[in-house]
């Protein structure tokens, strides 16, 4: 895992369930988060297609050293950055991450 890039996690609805695979990975990453006394560039997001057919987690390079194994477990891959849009949501974590991102219209937030 390059501590440098960002990863992403594909998951289909039946698994953003309560206990399901998404609901462990925000709970890790918010207890790794906070237990970490809060790393700055730390963050993790979740995105929702427009269809609901499936959720993106993705986890900057920092929140991603945190969380590793549980990434690694559920599939998770190397990525781009995500895009700024309506359809991006802030978890939790270090919130000046998202004002870094480039907004989908190609502008800077």
């Amino acid at each position: 895992m390059d501590a440098q890039r960002w990863y992403r996690v594909e998951l289909p609805p039946q698994e953003c369930v309560r206990n399901g695979k998404a609901d462990r990975l925000q709970k890790a990453f918010e207890v790794m988060f906070i237990t970490n006394e809060r790393p700055t560039g730390a963050a993790s997001f979740e995105w929702f297609d427009e269809r609901l057919e499936t959720n993106v987690f993705y986890f900057s390079p920092v929140a991603a050293t945190l969380v590793r194994p549980l990434i690694e477990e559920v599939g998770g891959v190397e990525c781009a950055p995500p895009l700024a849009s309506h359809w991006l949501v802030f978890l939790n974590g270090d919130e000046q991450v998202l004002e870094g991102l480039q907004c989908a219209t190609g502008d800077r937030t």
